[in-house]
């Protein structure tokens, strides 16, 4: 991208824009609060697709236009096409069919995704955003797991996504249909912190996320993801491993060097 800026939009539902190396993916179907039909979810898995193909992409933001970030499945439309209904859990060569892959897609991107979350986040909505690596949530925001109301179960990758999560709290979310607000979210985990503006927070740290150096950010990235699959003596190998790949490289010289300087940093790609 070398710094470009570029904007583009998928099956008229889902507006991908991106500005020195922060994109920010944005649900575009306010009237109904961002409900998952089918043209939106060709859409999330077009720009996911686009995202991936991306050069010198630093950070993600992902967002909803309107008042909701998204109200999960919008159940008349998906019904209403019966026909495509058995290909949205036909799994890729990855093992990872579309629904699952609208949550863990984002993963393809390579970088760090924040979700700036406000208004209904219900199901699906939920779950796509369970799919970022950080969630930053409005206060008066309403979260659930509405799944069961509609004889179904929360499926979107879940099982991955939510694995750092307390099993009781995603049992009961789901069994009771319960809607959570901004505040007890944070506090149960499904969201990392609050915000009166989400979006301009989650703007605010993606930024932040582009200025450093991205190996660093990646390695950090990888020791979170691989660490706690691994014994304790493969934990502390891991960590060094990653560090010996950063110190004294090119990127951490030039971190140094701008700290010092009180300059921002420049890393290319």
């Amino acid at each position: 991208m070398d710094g470009r800026s570029m904007e583009e939009r998928f099956e008229g539902r889902v507006r991908l824009g991106v500005e020195a190396g922060v994109a920010e993916v944005t649900l575009s179907r306010p009237e109904a609060h961002n409900g998952l039909d089918w043209a939106m979810i060709d859409g999330l898995l077009a720009a996911q697709r686009r995202l991936a193909a991306l050069d010198g992409l630093r950070a993600v933001v992902l967002a909803g236009e309107g008042e909701s970030f998204c109200a999960g499945l919008d159940m008349g439309a998906i019904m209403g096409q019966p026909a495509r209904l058995p290909s949205l859990l036909e799994a890729d060569e990855a093992g990872i069919n579309p629904v699952q892959r609208l949550a863990l897609g984002w993963r393809n991107a390579g970088v760090p995704v924040i979700a700036a979350l406000h208004g209904h986040v219900y199901g699906g909505g939920l779950q796509i955003a369970l799919g970022a690596d950080i969630r930053v949530v409005h206060p008066a925001a309403r979260l659930g797991l509405l799944e069961l109301l509609w004889g179904i179960i929360p499926d979107m990758g879940i099982s991955v996504t939510g694995a750092g999560l307390r099993g009781d709290v995603l049992r009961e979310l789901a069994w009771s249909g319960r809607k959570v607000g901004g505040e007890e979210a944070v506090a149960l985990g499904l969201a990392t912190r609050l915000a009166e503006e989400p979006l301009a927070a989650a703007r605010e740290s993606a930024a932040a996320i582009a200025g450093h150096s991205p190996k660093a950010v990646a390695a950090w990235g990888e020791l979170l993801e691989r660490a706690p699959g691994l014994e304790v003596r493969e934990r502390l190998a891991l960590e060094a491993r990653l560090q010996s790949g950063l110190l004294g490289g090119t990127e951490q010289q030039e971190a140094m060097a701008a700290r010092l300087a009180g300059r921002a940093a420049r890393f290319t790609p």
